[in-house]
């Protein structure tokens, strides 16, 4: 008898509060889409734009960056969410026959970078447009490169509010 109320004590507590849950809150899906215009993007060069090194024995040296790509990404929202663009970052590898080649020896990329948008807010099933401006110097000296542009996004619903990210690819033609 004891082996039965040890066996059934613990289904009948679960049977009688498992249909009592307390609610719970789930993040929205988010669905947006990006597109890149042109695609692939195309540099020219040479800039006339200069970015500083600071050496190893602290002297600085002024080099100019080699290309300039500009191009448009469109942000669609698909999901029917109303999303305010709260930062982008856009990051440049360099690549050949469209595979990122990492430099080696100490070499690194330099890149800056500007965006230009008439809002930072997408309406719900709408879309938006943000203009970006990159100037490049990659180690191989070529001008094929890979950029990655990150954006982060907030939406907001019965006071809360939710944060999504999400990154897009663009190529630069060689």
């Amino acid at each position: 008898m004891r082996r039965a109320l040890k066996i059934l004590l613990p289904l009948v507590a679960a049977a009688a509060f498992g249909a009592c849950s307390s609610p719970t809150e789930s993040d929205p899906e988010f669905d947006v889409t990006f597109t890149a215009s042109p695609d692939p993007a195309t540099a020219s060069g040479p800039t006339g734009v200069l970015y500083k090194v600071t050496n190893a024995d602290d002297t600085v040296s002024y080099y100019e960056y080699d290309y300039r790509t500009n191009f448009t990404v469109t942000i669609k929202e698909n999901a029917g969410m109303a999303l305010d663009v709260t930062s982008i970052n856009l990051t440049v590898q360099q690549a050949t026959g469209g595979i990122v080649i990492p430099p080696s020896g100490g070499d690194q990329v330099y890149y800056k970078f500007n965006s230009s948008a008439a809002t930072n807010h997408v309406n719900a099933r709408g879309s938006a447009d943000v203009g970006l401006d990159v100037y490049y110097d990659l180690p191989n000296g070529g001008r094929e490169a890979l950029l990655t542009v990150s954006f982060t996004f907030d939406y907001e619903e019965d006071d809360n509010t939710y944060t999504y990210s999400e990154t897009f690819k663009v190529k630069v033609a060689p």
